[in-house]
């Protein structure tokens, strides 16, 4: 019976530790998209003057 536990104990420390590393990559995640209502407006702007002028979307996303 200890054995059980002990297993069933590493595998929620397993567990654990995983949601945390887990949790960890979506906190780092979530900064890339941290942008206000301003700065999406003016990007599109850019974004549609570009396309007006004949730029080609990855010479743009090179400067992003």
């Amino acid at each position: 019976m200890e054995n059980v536990e002990q297993v069933i104990l590493q595998e929620l420390k397993e567990i654990r530790e995983e949601l945390r590393i887990l949790n960890s990559k979506i906190d780092n995640f979530a900064g890339y998209f941290e942008v206000d209502e301003e700065e999406l407006h003016e990007l599109l702007n850019e974004l549609e003057d570009t396309k007006r002028n004949g730029v080609r979307l990855e010479e743009i996303l090179d400067e992003l």
